[in-house]
């Protein structure tokens, strides 16, 4: 079910994150997950545990755990995963979309056409929301439907380079003085293990912000 799936949070019944794991699937099917050793979970009991696929897309189950196996090296163990229950899918054109507010620079190769020429250095914008499949991007640039445009974008520890096309755009000036554009963007040619790192972040944003309501 999860030949793909590199990684996967395992959830405590009160909502808290017990730790991130590694996934490998075996060729008898059989789920494996990596998690460190000082993480304390009870062998043989159930537990919610969210896979981050890169074509299932965000697929929580209730699971039953197995008890660990340490690793070499002493940092790590592994455990069996049985799926006992599929509780919810998020797929991708049912992505969730986060409010994020980060800055970043724009880039987009100059057009026949254009008005402005992007420096190299790329134009300011902010991403206003973004999902595991899109993003809404706020920036001075004018651009038509259908340009490509790519930004760095650092969701953890590793900077990733996003590419995406504009699917809409619109007027989204917050003043008078200054005229600024929304451009509603696809993500594309996407790695597994960058859509799998984004899909994290967002579950993790979307925890902290349900925490503070």
């Amino acid at each position: 079910m999860f030949e793909k799936c590199k990684k996967a949070d395992i959830i405590e019944k009160t909502g808290a994150l017990i730790c991130q794991s590694r996934v490998s699937v075996s060729r008898t099917g059989d789920i494996l997950l990596v998690i460190p050793r000082a993480a304390t979970y009870k062998a043989n009991s159930n537990y919610r545990v969210v896979f981050y696929d890169p074509v299932l897309g965000r697929v929580t189950c209730r699971c039953r755990l197995s008890a660990s196996l340490p690793l070499p090296g002493g940092e790590l163990c592994s455990l069996r995963c049985e799926v006992l229950e599929q509780l919810a899918q998020d797929q991708r054109r049912q992505d969730v979309k986060i409010p994020l507010g980060v800055n970043v620079m724009l880039h987009a190769l100059y057009q026949p056409g254009d008005t402005v020429r992007a420096p190299e250095s790329g134009v300011p914008a902010t991403i206003v929301n973004i999902s595991a499949g899109g993003v809404y991007l706020r920036t001075s640039l004018l651009m038509a439907k259908g340009r490509r445009v790519w930004f760095d974008f650092q969701p953890g520890e590793e900077k990733l380079t996003l590419s995406a096309q504009v699917l809409r755009a619109e007027n989204a000036s917050l003043s008078q003085n200054q005229i600024l554009y929304g451009y509603g963007c696809k993500f594309i040619n996407m790695l597994s293990k960058h859509e799998t790192m984004l899909r994290s972040f967002i579950f993790q944003q979307q925890r902290q912000q349900r925490n503070q309501e």
